[in-house]
């Protein structure tokens, strides 16, 4: 089973865009876990950015600033 750390974004939710951060696994990429919720593109990509060091995990960004 192949892990990787997934960002995606904008969302829409509410009045503000947000983006999204999870480790997913499989074909699927479905989330292995707990998926983080942004409201910054900087701050979500930083959180990815640490999160693929940490866990040693190839990055794939499907995110845009706004």
């Amino acid at each position: 089973m192949n892990h990787c750390i997934r960002m995606t974004g904008p969302h829409r939710e509410g009045q503000r865009p947000v983006w999204r951060v999870a480790v997913v696994a499989g074909e699927e990429q479905s989330p292995a876990g707990i998926v983080y919720t942004v409201h910054s593109y900087g701050r979500a990509a930083a959180l990815s950015c640490n999160m693929a060091r940490d866990r040693r995990l190839y990055l794939h960004l499907e995110a845009l600033p706004r």
